[in-house]
């Protein structure tokens, strides 16, 4: 399994349910105290941010070995909540969360609403309705449209799994008034191996380019004909 190594952290195998949601909550911390010391974080001025998901790979986070000069992971592998959605460059380009990480990004959507492109890597969770930002429920596919809707510049990436669960509602995306923005790709690999996907950091960082032969634009939602045939 040469291509797991290289892709987890510190060479660190995943074990266990490959396929196992990954979930967070506010109360209580499903992460160890990290830092870059001890697990590879990459260059934290970089333009590009990655929020990691739950401590696979030995407690090191499999995600790990896509850090690099142009790929900051923050230290907070299980830890979503709090300030970790405030980490990394203040003038990023690319946002992602995989996994767990992806209430991070919903956060920084929401909270901040920064970026030009924002990245849903696997979220591997169905959150429905849900108090990510401590402003009472809401979806998190909302979160995404809302911040789609704030630049007509912006783009959102989905990647999921095939064997994953908690994508649908984003790829749903592509049918409502933003759609033309949103690009959905998928994997064959299982929940904990998606980091080992062939040039998936160029995803994070290119997420317009990236193409691993799934991905598709959306169509968006047009307006329905006005009774005479004209397009209001």
């Amino acid at each position: 399994m040469t291509s797991v190594v290289a892709g987890c952290a510190e060479g660190a195998e995943p074990s266990g349910d490959l396929d196992q949601p990954q979930d967070a909550v506010l109360s209580g911390k499903t992460g160890p105290a990290q830092s870059c010391t001890i697990v590879r974080c990459g260059n934290p001025d970089a333009s590009n941010i990655l929020f990691p998901g739950n401590p696979a790979c030995n407690g090191g986070g499999c995600e790990r070995g896509l850090a690099g000069d142009e790929l900051y992971i923050p230290p907070r592998n299980g830890q979503p909540f709090g300030d970790t959605y405030e980490l990394g460059s203040q003038a990023p380009d690319t946002l992602s969360g995989y996994s767990s990480g992806r209430i991070a990004l919903l956060r920084r959507l929401a909270l901040v609403g920064d970026g030009a492109h924002a990245v849903m890597l696997d979220p591997s969770y169905p959150d429905g309705l849900r108090d990510f930002t401590g402003q009472g429920p809401q979806r998190g596919e909302d979160i995404v449209q809302a911040w789609l809707d704030g630049d007509p510049a912006r783009t959102f990436l989905l990647i999921y799994s095939q064997r994953s669960t908690g994508w649908s509602n984003y790829a749903a995306l592509q049918t409502s008034e933003v759609g033309t923005r949103v690009k959905v790709c998928d994997v064959d690999l299982p929940h904990l191996l998606v980091p080992t996907t062939p040039n998936l950091q160029a995803a994070l960082i290119d997420p317009e380019t990236w193409d691993n032969g799934t991905c598709h634009w959306g169509e968006g939602n047009t307006p329905d004909p006005s009774p005479d045939g004209a397009t209001p």
